[in-house]
């Protein structure tokens, strides 16, 4: 049983670095947010919002869609009503994929 700790211990650093690569690429997607709506991202971080994608049924993505859970930092070009508010931004250009991770 000496190995139970080892792999324990493997398994933990796998799960850290699963999370700081998550991280990381959350930090490198509201980055490219920020600079696409024209704010830094201390700004965007003060606006809960969710990303979607503007995409056709075959799937493909015309632009990103931030859907604001309250209310657009101002300045941000927005469109719909108070409560149902939303910035299109382009899509971002290729980077690293969740998908690449485990390859």
């Amino acid at each position: 049983m000496l190995f139970l700790p080892a792999m324990a211990n493997c398994a933990d650093e796998e799960i850290a670095m699963s999370r700081a690569y998550e991280e990381s690429m959350e930090q490198h997607r509201n980055a490219y947010i920020a600079q696409a709506l024209g704010i830094d991202v201390d700004t965007l971080d003060d606006y809960p919002f969710e990303l979607d994608d503007n995409a056709s049924n075959d799937g493909l993505v015309y632009s990103w869609r931030v859907l604001w859970d309250d209310e657009a930092p101002p300045g941000v070009d927005v469109s719909g009503d108070v409560g149902s508010l939303w910035s299109d931004i382009p899509v971002a250009p290729d980077g690293p994929n969740e998908d690449d991770r485990d390859a």
